[in-house]
């Protein structure tokens, strides 16, 4: 074990600060909002995952989406919180499966039926472009492909740019793109701060 020093703090009176980046809003760069892989590690799992404990397991993580990898970590899917509500082990049970019986592969939703965004594209617009374009966005989360390495680069979340924006949503709630983008247009609405809305 390794020894630690300890020094008095009577003399210490500064604070070391952080660089301050400018706060995000609308009119930002889209990337200021965006979880890039490169810098933060995806958060995954494995298709054999019960679903039942996978329920738990990203409650615990403070996680509402998972990407699914094979075991040689290739992208297959991804299944969020949404889509292990209580109604899907419902429907599951009428079809004669137990809770139990139930994997992550069972309940996620396919590569092959997903819709992702170009990064290039991300870099290229605000916040409020981004949210435009997903107005009709069912879900709360948006994957980002790198097309020079067709790789999975990155995610949007509605709930960070709920956090980022600091808008006045309940967060302990699923949120989709669609209902932030309806908040949005209500709260801005007067304050003609939308260019493109």
């Amino acid at each position: 074990m390794k020894t630690l020093t300890y020094v008095s703090a009577k003399e210490i009176t500064d604070l070391v600060w952080p660089e301050v980046s400018e706060a995000t809003g609308l009119y930002s760069p889209a990337t200021k909002v965006f979880t890039d892989f490169n810098t933060r590690i995806p958060r995954i799992i494995e298709p054999t995952l019960r679903a039942d404990i996978l329920v738990n397991v990203m409650k615990k993580e403070h996680v509402r989406m998972k990407l699914v990898v094979d075991a040689d970590n290739k992208f297959i899917g991804v299944v969020s919180l949404e889509d292990l509500s209580d109604e899907t082990f419902i429907k599951q049970a009428a079809q004669g499966y137990s809770r139990e019986e139930l994997l992550a592969i069972d309940v996620m939703r396919a590569k092959e039926n997903l819709l992702a965004l170009s990064y290039t594209s991300l870099k290229g617009v605000d916040v409020e472009s981004l949210l435009f374009s997903q107005r009709e966005n069912k879900y709360q989360h948006l994957l980002v492909v790198d097309e020079e390495s067709q790789a999975i680069r990155g995610l949007v979340s509605a709930h960070d740019i709920i956090r980022q924006l600091k808008i006045n949503v309940d967060l302990s709630r699923p949120t989709s793109f669609a209902r932030l983008y309806e908040v949005i247009t209500k709260d801005y609405a007067n304050s003609r701060r939308l260019r493109v809305a």
